[in-house]
């Protein structure tokens, strides 16, 4: 069963002459009491669009600062990061929420979902973000189904589910706007082995029909469905 339709391929194919994303020289420091410290020391690489990445390294090794640069949650001491070929830097707060919604999908590893709001509700709430009023649920139902969700939850809050569903929510809630990006961190941390493969096929499918994904994960088996490993080492690139 397809996930989404696939995308044109002159916006999303791998050999799209422009990278989705390039960091050149980032770095970032975290002044300290005891000291400065530097989460990221330099980093450069680009991301081609339609690529499937793990970023792996040891706890401590800057994995999840690079990850907020990547999603534009934070900005970088030094160096520079471009997305589509536009220089973050040079962005204004207005312009940087805009991209965060409407260009990049995040997935979490514990779903962060919204207990109070159903699972319909949950899917869409960045359509209404987008949009500024009210949504239709048949969007939010047809990624649901996409992401072989049963129809029989969609009425059902989070703690209703089960940890598999709730990472399909979150899934379908990170597709809802059509992103170019999807940044995962630890998307299968909190599963069991045959649901955590699931979620994987899912994201295989993803790419397959031209996402692009970054995936932050400490397991190797997780880091086999991506089609390239970046390891970060002490804020800095090894591989």
């Amino acid at each position: 069963m397809g996930i989404l339709p696939e995308k044109e391929p002159e916006v999303t194919g791998p050999d799209s002459d422009q990278p989705v994303m390039v960091f050149r020289d980032v770095a970032k420091v975290y002044p300290l009491p005891a000291g400065d410290v530097r989460a990221l020391d330099g980093v450069s690489f680009e991301v081609r669009r339609g690529e499937f990445i793990s970023v792996m390294g040891p706890s401590g090794s800057g994995k999840s600062t690079l990850l907020n640069m990547m999603g534009c949650l934070d900005t970088p001491t030094e160096g520079d990061i471009f997305i589509s070929g536009t220089r973050t830097g040079d962005m204004t707060d207005a312009e940087l929420t805009s991209l965060r919604r409407d260009r990049i999908g995040f997935i979490f590893q514990y779903f962060n979902l919204f207990p109070l709001l159903n699972i319909i509700e949950n899917v869409t709430f960045p359509m209404m973000l987008k949009s500024g009023r009210g949504v239709d649920p048949e969007r939010g139902k047809e990624v649901l189904r996409a992401v072989q969700l049963d129809d029989s939850l969609f009425t059902h809050t989070p703690t209703e589910l089960s940890g598999g569903q709730q990472q399909r929510v979150a899934v379908a809630r990170a597709l809802i706007n059509n992103p170019d990006i999807l940044l995962c961190d630890e998307p299968t941390g909190n599963l069991d082995t045959r649901t955590g493969a699931g979620i994987m096929d899912l994201m295989t499918d993803l790419n397959r029909r031209g996402t692009t994904i970054i995936m932050v994960t400490h397991d190797p088996h997780i880091a086999e469905y991506s089609r390239r490993t970046i390891q970060i080492i002490d804020g800095r690139i090894v591989s």
